[in-house]
């Protein structure tokens, strides 16, 4: 894929942060983390190896909801699903729109999206 959709991912993610502040951005680690934050992403949370109720009652007491952005290996799809059912339960809404979007660029881990933009298209 080309850069243009990993540019349109990461514009469309920004636009809803800005608009929804309310809204946290949850991901793996603290590189993940690191990487969204230097493309200018705001509320980005991190696991950092707490337990998901700990992390889901901290986001219920400060959030509306959460755009939950996981890589796409094996712990990544277990970690998005667990997740998705446990903030559910602390009725945090969830969006794994991002998500998708994400899978569909090619980008298998989000700590990656800042390499593979300067790959792709030379940003």
């Amino acid at each position: 894929m080309e850069g243009k959709e990993l540019k349109h991912f990461l514009v469309r993610l920004r636009q809803f942060n800005l608009k929804h502040p309310d809204w946290a951005v949850l991901v793996e680690g603290k590189r993940d983390r690191r990487a969204l934050e230097r493309l200018g992403v705001e509320n980005v949370i991190d696991l950092k190896g707490r337990k998901f109720h700990d992390v889901a009652e901290y986001l219920s007491e400060n959030f509306r909801g959460v755009v939950l952005l996981t890589d796409f290996d094996p712990e990544g799809e277990e970690i998005f699903n667990k997740l998705s059912r446990i903030l559910k339960g602390y009725g945090l809404k969830v969006d794994g729109s991002f998500r998708e979007e994400l899978r569909q660029t090619g980008v298998k881990f989000v700590e990656k999206i800042v390499e593979e933009l300067r790959r792709r298209d030379g940003i």
